[in-house]
């Protein structure tokens, strides 16, 4: 008899453990080996998520994996890797809460310089990647009546500097596009949520100026290039200020469907809908004399 009362106390632990287990939120990360992605896994472990981070960058990606994370080897420019990972985290957790649509990338250079090559990658990792991505969870989702799509837009979806062309075409598209989803999937209890940060510290503005160095300089457009590549980097937020904002849209019953943050965000947006193109265009074009 005592045998048999220990196996039924074990087992109702059991049953207790797995339970709560299961009432932990799923949540997938793009972009997550780095920068805001990177910052916003270490939180949400941290806050007792089950975390699901990928990347292309594999060797930096496996910190997950050692801090009770998983990893996930994710190109958001590729179909099958998409499947893949959205496929394995319904397998192992039977559901996903929410995805955090965070992978970018960015290049610099004139819209008559940028070649069409670079400008495909730009738009299929930060718009296209997004659209796969929610397009993958989104049966899921729908399935389980509730779920939360957050992206990393960018205040580059609401303002432009010379040399970002394709960068704020992305952005812009982007945020036409999650506005659309926003109505569409709300009947489905799936919230869409978008966070337009500003100056980030990152590594997005090493890569942006890399592909800078080959367009511009020495050509008809170097009195534009040449004041932007001297002059000194923005003040920046760290990335942890995106990850608190990000964590606050998952637990917030009715997030905004806009968040606006860090260094500059506000009032360069601010200038832009309040001064009218004209005017804006003088403010951004008097900064490169």
């Amino acid at each position: 008899m005592r045998i048999v009362k220990i196996l039924m106390a074990a087992l109702a632990l059991l049953t207790t453990f797995n339970t709560r287990a299961s009432d932990k939120k799923v949540v997938i990360v793009t972009g997550s080996a780095s920068g805001i992605g990177k910052a916003t896994c270490e939180r949400l472990l941290k806050e007792g998520y089950i975390v699901y981070g990928g990347d292309i960058e594999l060797e930096k990606n496996q910190y997950l994996d050692k801090t009770g994370g998983h990893s996930l080897i994710l190109d958001v420019t590729k179909d099958d890797q998409v499947k893949a990972a959205v496929d394995r985290v319904i397998k192992e957790q039977g559901k996903i809460d929410i995805l955090f649509n965070n992978a970018g990338f960015g290049v610099m250079g004139t819209n008559e310089e940028t070649t069409m090559e670079d400008a495909q990658k730009v738009m299929d990792v930060n718009f296209y990647g997004y659209v796969r991505m929610i397009k993958a969870v989104l049966p899921q989702m729908r399935a389980q009546k509730s779920g939360r799509i957050i992206n990393t837009t960018s205040m580059g979806g609401k303002i432009y500097f010379p040399l970002a062309g394709i960068y704020h075409a992305s952005k812009h598209a982007l945020e036409g596009w999650l506005d659309v989803l926003r109505l569409e999937v709300k009947e489905f209890g799936i919230k869409v949520v978008i966070i337009e940060p500003g100056f980030i510290n990152t590594n997005f503005y090493n890569v942006s100026g890399d592909y800078g160095k080959k367009y511009g300089a020495n050509t008809a457009y170097g009195h534009i290039f040449e004041p932007i590549a001297k002059a000194p980097l923005p003040k920046m937020s760290e990335p942890d200020v995106i990850a608190k904002v990000v964590a606050k849209a998952i637990t917030k019953r009715n997030p905004k469907t806009r968040y606006v943050k860090g260094k500059s965000a506000k009032m360069l947006i601010w200038m832009r809908n309040t001064l009218g193109d004209k005017m804006y265009d003088r403010i951004v074009m008097s900064q490169l004399k």
